[in-house]
């Protein structure tokens, strides 16, 4: 699922991880994919996943650097190992054969991608299976078993395109019925846009994913103190409190509330 294509850099340095001496900072690398990881105008690393992950590095005494890459290169860099993690990523994006290669931490969020309609569309209260002959858009490069399955089959068609705003202009102009996207994605587009939340339906889900730190197998043996320190922040409400930051009350309108 998730990734972005533009590329951008910036470091971060939270306390010394020292190795003979010499620090050697951990280069985590993800997408531009607002509100979880973003660079803001100042260009530092910002967004959900990145302040949590932060917080974990700090808490253990480590170095971090945050780099973003487009899916493909952030994917080469992760397999040829010159990423030592990913720090918004989720087994379920990753084939089988990821296993021999990374290890994941728990789970610090879960995400869930939904369809949207605008609110007059007649078909916004359809069941997946029962939609039919309509146009849904999506993020170039994503994929949704669900919705695939009804590409094949005829059923549907999929317009592509660069980012999830550029999907929500299509969804607004009526070029497309739908739109695949996470839910606090799209809440946080509709704040940023102030356009209210009466004015879309959200309809069927097309998945549920835990968001985890994927490392590198070479530190395996960090996997215990980073397990620990998420689940402190989860059990304290650290993690809540982080995403709420970043989304207000429009995480209310995400979790249903």
């Amino acid at each position: 699922m998730k990734y972005r294509s533009w590329l951008y850099g910036c470091a971060l340095l939270l306390g010394c991880w020292c190795t003979v001496g010499v620090a050697q900072p951990l280069r985590g690398g993800g997408t531009l994919w607002p509100p979880f990881s973003y660079e803001d105008d100042q260009g530092h690393a910002r967004g959900i996943a990145v302040d949590i992950v932060s917080q974990v590095a700090k808490q253990n005494d480590l170095q971090m650097e945050f780099v973003f890459y487009p899916t493909n290169r952030l994917n080469l860099l992760l397999d040829n190992g010159n990423l030592d993690l990913n720090y918004a990523d989720s087994p379920l994006w990753n084939g089988p054969q990821a296993s021999q290669r990374f290890v994941y931490s728990q789970p610090y969020l879960t995400v869930r991608e939904y369809l949207y309609f605008l609110t007059q569309h007649p078909d916004r209260r359809q069941p997946l299976e029962q939609l039919n002959q309509l146009r849904v858009g999506t993020v170039r490069g994503y994929s949704y078993p669900l919705l695939d399955e009804a590409v094949n089959g005829g059923r549907l068609s999929k317009v592509e395109t660069s980012d999830d705003a550029v999907l929500l202009d299509l969804l607004l102009l009526g070029r497309v019925d739908a739109i695949a996207m996470v839910d606090d994605v799209f809440v946080n587009l509709l704040a940023a846009r102030q356009l209210g939340a009466e004015r879309f339906t959200r309809s069927a889900q097309l998945s549920e994913a835990p968001l985890v730190i994927k490392l590198q197998l070479r530190h395996a043996d960090r996997l215990p103190e980073v397990n620990t320190t998420l689940r402190k922040m989860m059990e304290s409400d650290e993690v809540a409190r982080i995403r709420r930051a970043y989304l207000g009350n429009a995480a209310d309108v995400a979790d249903g509330r």
